[in-house]
């Protein structure tokens, strides 16, 4: 959980009841903290550009001709698009909610309204054979603050129904109760341990003894003082970890009357660290640590977000015997990164930055069935130039061991960016139906202009989970190392064979292919011949603002990769390229809407293919690219994921084509759209808005818990 609105530091509230409507002449948001900078790490390719080798012209006419008229079209869904453009001024005047639908996604896990931030609790409940998904909630008010869990169930994670309803709060499964402290020195009670906030955490479809009797049991981050952040003083208690359990298939939860079943803070044992944080707890049963740690009974593990002030981020690791999961151990610190250190070149691993957050620790078998140790970690404080934002969502990959005390070593040797672009607080869970693991993102929005709530409060809602997205062991064979380039960006393992060329492992991603299949079921399916390009040419003048698209790069010569949520005429378009000069995918948004007030920065991420000693060549690369409203989605040879947005002023901005940078030449194979993506919440209207409250002074502790929006 990241106490934070549109990625800075806030803070938040106990209340969620008597509210007044938004009013202009209430305090702006709290500015966020300057982040430290990081220490200088020279890139992969320092003389490269982290840009679009040249600009997206001259296009070429291709199946649909482009037009110069600035009307209306008919996307291949047969759904009218206006061509008439949305101008900032006229979103300003806008009242809340009037585009509501403007931009929204309908094919992806989103709150029916309001403020949502991390993923939750994602679990499968076999007793029923449902899935559950939680997240982080704000109802009725578009930013951050008395942070809650809403709640939604599946049958497939292809289609979701509100639990509760999808009115208002009706949603709600949790949220704080009591008051919280005000001043550091009150004592943490029974009253005010969860008063400021249900901050995130993950579930197990057991009983507090760890047996599957139709209980679902919930583990999170209650608060009961706020602000907090990693940068500034950390009040003891301010965060402590503790349970809800539910009897009747997740429509009620009751909180554990032994709360908070870990109340370690800062100087304190026994973590005993001058803490940056400590929350969002990640727990499972995990019979292959048990074996590395001699375990004769099966144990529940637990990692947390933390960090010491002055030293590093950290990942404390805690355990609980599987017959009481009220009764917690701490393990100490799985590994002790320095201060916005990074474990390879920064353009290829990232930054840890100074505070984790959203911590998760698992295992993976590969194809011979060896196990593999992943953690992932949302890092905060790590600014620099090519990124979009000090949050990066990493994954490193490591060796474990047993330490001398009896705890846990793990030591690092590979890792890089779980999400390239905006996606934040990955969490993820071991889906036992389908024996996998299963990942969630939070997709932010991208909003720049009014202090970064710019059209949030027309729009009524702010925030989104990516596509469910499947983690496994990614292996190429017969990959080649020249020049050390592959083992120098610390982004694969390689392992060596008979002919003098290695097996490549990272950590593979890829959106869930079910879930594919069944949001494309009605979506018209087109396919464009392959062939050489030495020009950009749109494929298709009219397309939807939710559809798939695919495009395999054989070779190319320069920057190459396709554009989409193009207009007729070319005043708003998207690119979306591989750029070979530096080994970067970037999304180029710069003309992604005419409207001022949308981030129209170029996001990017390191991405260098294999070069395979079959063809003594680079691989293809396969761009797999999901558009459902603002949230744009890319996927890269199953082991690259990017997310971000794009807010197009005019509705008929849903052409697609090919794009080659000037004076290129690229081989495409042939090149696949899906347009018009199914809806994943039939039980909801298409307009699901609320009514928009404003928080009182009161009930914000005079806007210091959080800004009332």
């Amino acid at each position: 959980m990241s106490p934070s609105a549109a990625m800075s530091p806030m803070s938040l509230s106990a209340s969620m009841a008597s509210s007044a409507p938004a009013s202009p002449s209430a305090p702006a948001p709290v500015s966020p903290s300057a982040p430290a900078p990081v220490s200088p790490i020279a890139p992969l390719s320092p003389s490269a550009p982290l840009s679009p080798s040249a600009p997206v012209s001259p296009i070429a006419s291709g199946s649909a001709t482009i037009s110069s008229a600035y009307a209306t079209g008919t996307s291949g869904s047969g759904n009218t698009q206006s061509c008439t453009p949305l101008t900032t001024a006229e979103i300003e005047a806008m009242g809340n909610n009037t585009l509501f639908t403007r931009w929204r996604s309908h094919s992806h896990f989103i709150a029916p309204a309001g403020w949502m931030n991390d993923p939750c609790g994602s679990m499968y409940d076999p007793t029923r054979d449902v899935y559950h998904l939680f997240y982080q909630w704000h109802p009725q008010h578009i930013n951050w603050g008395n942070i809650s869990w809403g709640h939604a169930t599946s049958k497939d994670m292809i289609t979701w129904e509100d639990q509760g309803g999808w009115q208002d709060a009706e949603a709600l499964a949790m949220g704080p109760s009591g008051n919280g402290r005000k001043a550091p020195t009150d004592p943490l009670t029974s009253a005010n341990y969860n008063g400021l906030g249900i901050f995130s955490g993950t579930a197990q479809p057991v009983n507090l003894h760890g047996e599957q009797d139709g209980t679902l049991l919930l583990f999170y981050t209650s608060v009961s003082y706020l602000p907090t952040s990693w940068a500034s003083f950390y009040a003891p208690y301010t965060e402590t970890q503790s349970l809800a359990y539910s009897t009747d298939g997740g429509a009620t939860f009751e909180q554990y009357a032994g709360n908070p079943v870990i109340n370690a803070t800062t100087g304190t044992p026994p973590m005993d660290w001058n803490v940056t944080g400590f929350r969002d707890p990640f727990f499972q049963p995990w019979p292959a640590l048990d074996a590395v740690l001699g375990c004769s009974e099966p144990h529940y593990y637990a990692v947390f977000g933390s960090g010491i002030k002055g030293v590093g981020p950290r990942m404390p690791l805690w355990t609980a015997p599987a017959s009481d999961l009220t009764s917690w151990s701490f393990l100490g610190a799985l590994w002790e990164p320095a201060d916005n250190t990074t474990l390879g070149p920064i353009l290829s691993t990232g930054t840890y930055g100074f505070n984790f957050e959203v911590s998760g620790f698992f295992s993976l078998p590969d194809s011979s069935g060896e196990l593999h140790y992943f953690v992932n970690m949302g890092t905060e404080g790590g600014n620099v130039s090519f990124h979009e934002s000090a949050h990066w969502a990493l994954w490193n990959q490591g060796n474990v061991s047993r330490r001398d005390n009896g705890s846990v070593q793990f030591t690092p040797i590979a890792g890089g960016a779980g999400d390239w672009g905006l996606s934040y607080a990955l969490t993820s869970f071991n889906d036992t139906k389908h024996n996998r693991r299963v990942q969630w993102a939070w997709a932010p929005e991208d909003l720049v202009g009014d202090g970064g709530l710019f059209s949030a409060s027309q729009q009524g809602f702010q925030g989104s989970l990516t596509l469910p997205r499947e983690l496994f062991v990614h292996e190429v064979d017969g990959v080649m190392n020249a020049n050390n380039a592959v083992s120098d960006s610390k982004e694969s393992v390689l392992t060596p064979d008979a002919h003098g060329t290695f097996t490549a492992r990272t950590l593979g991603v890829r959106p869930l292919p079910d879930v594919i299949q069944g949001i494309t079921a009605s979506a018209t399916h087109q396919t464009y011949a392959s062939g050489k390009y030495t020009a950009s040419k749109i494929l298709q003048q009219q397309g939807s603002s939710h559809m798939e698209l695919k495009a395999t790069i054989s070779s190319t010569t320069s920057a190459a990769g396709v554009m989409i949520a193009a207009s007729p005429d070319m005043k708003e378009y998207t690119t979306i390229m591989y750029e070979p000069a530096n080994n970067t995918i970037l999304v180029e948004r710069l003309h992604s809407s005419t409207i001022v007030g949308f981030a129209n920065v170029t996001v990017t991420g390191y991405f260098a293919p294999y070069t395979l000693a079959a063809s003594s060549q680079p691989e293809a690369i396969t761009m797999d690219i999901f558009l459902d409203g603002s949230i744009l989605e890319v996927y890269v040879n199953e082991r690259f994921a990017l997310t971000t947005r794009i807010y197009p002023s005019m509705e008929c901005s849903t052409g697609f084509g090919v794009y080659v940078a000037a004076g290129g030449e690229a081989v495409l194979g042939s090149v696949e759209a899906w347009v018009g993506t199914g809806n994943a919440w039939p039980g909801r209207p298409a307009d699901s808005s609320s009514a928009l409250l404003w928080d009182s002074a009161a009930e914000t502790d005079n806007y210091t818990w959080w800004s009332g929006n």
